[in-house]
């Protein structure tokens, strides 16, 4: 069997009880945007320039949570120093300029965060009103201007208070209401080596020999790692070791909150039996379905996506006891060209029907 693969988060809903999305997939395209919504339930919609200089992208960014959960993000082919104007113009007409100041510089000055509410409260409403977007930027001498299409940008925006669960709230970008939000969903992103247990990353990543090393030295973790809060105790799914050119490796941990207990790696049970061979995870590529509360894997078999293997997990808490149970596998072996409807239409391998 093509080795099994992981979409972690679809766990939430029958442990925590919280209503999660209506919208299950996390990746969208709708005209000239894009809309990426990560296991964590941080959303961002991207604006593309029409050309690759000054300022190339523009980020509306919305994390999980209700208070200050927006930013806009801006990406720049030049460096972007403090004191930098940015002068932002919608439809030729009604123009905003904001000047970036040390703690929105990021990445070295190759990424500003703007935070002031005021601001991204104009941004969103000209992108919802207006057809085009120019973006002029003044930084260390250096001056460009590049314009963006905001067509698809309304789309977008519904998507992401769909996904995020925030349609017909105060906190919704677009379709705004009086309901009441329903709690955030306890998950956080895990992009960096200093938010992982020490614990965690002295047994299974430190070592070189260790199953989940990495041979490249870098704070920044690959991929959608996330911590999610139990009753018992906190899940971290985790990048393990370097992944392939279309397959990243993911591992699950548990830290419980008796500190009496010990950590250890989250079992992923089959027929009731550990599916640990001992030669590390085989859990690959991590995805979140929440509103149907199952861990969704899909390792490739190659690039393309026309073969490998889909498993779906259920994610039990008893008592102080963490683990995964499979649901269903699905396996198409055949990497023919014709993806056979995608992986939910692949044949079943288990369980047997009769």
């Amino acid at each position: 069997m093509i080795r099994q693969s992981l979409t972690f988060l679809t766990m939430l809903l029958p442990i925590l009880g919280a209503s999660g999305p209506t919208q299950a997939a996390s990746y969208k395209e709708i005209r000239d945007v894009t809309v990426w919504c990560d296991v964590a339930m941080s959303c961002s919609l991207t604006l593309s320039a029409d050309k690759y200089q000054g300022v190339t992208a523009l980020v509306l960014h919305r994390a999980n949570r209700l208070n200050d959960a927006a930013s806009v993000r801006f990406t720049s082919a030049v460096p972007i120093v403090e004191g930098a104007m940015l002068l932002l113009t919608i439809d030729g007409k009604d123009s905003l300029t904001l000047i970036a100041n040390k703690t929105g510089i990021k990445e070295d000055g190759n990424s500003y965060h703007e935070t002031n509410p005021h601001l991204i409260d104009w941004i969103i409403k000209g992108m919802k009103a207006g057809s085009t977007l120019s973006i002029a930027i003044d930084s260390a001498g250096q001056s460009s201007e590049t314009g963006f299409s905001l067509s698809g940008s309304v789309a977008g925006m519904i998507f992401m208070d769909e996904y995020q669960d925030l349609l017909e709230t105060s906190y919704a970008f677009h379709v705004t209401g009086t309901k009441r939000p329903h709690p955030r969903l306890p998950i956080v992103g895990v992009e960096q080596r200093s938010q992982v247990p020490r614990a965690i990353w002295n047994g299974w990543f430190a070592k070189e020999q260790a199953s989940c090393h990495f041979y490249r030295e870098s704070s920044q973790l690959p991929g959608n790692g996330f911590r999610l809060t139990l009753r018992s105790g906190d899940v971290y799914g985790l990048p393990c070791g370097d992944g392939g050119a279309y397959n990243q490796p993911f591992a699950a941990f548990f830290v419980p909150k008796n500190e009496n207990l010990p950590i250890k790696a989250v079992p992923f049970l089959l027929d009731g039996n550990n599916t640990d061979s001992g030669a590390g995870p085989d859990l690959w590529n991590i995805g979140y379905d929440a509103r149907k509360g199952v861990l969704t894997s899909y390792f490739k078999a190659r690039g393309l996506g026309d073969c490998g293997v889909q498993t779906k997990w259920q994610l039990n808490e008893v008592g102080d006891a963490v683990f995964f149970e499979a649901m269903e596998i699905r396996e198409k072996g055949d990497c023919d060209g014709n993806y056979a409807g995608g992986p939910d239409k692949w044949p079943k391998t288990w369980p047997v029907e009769d």
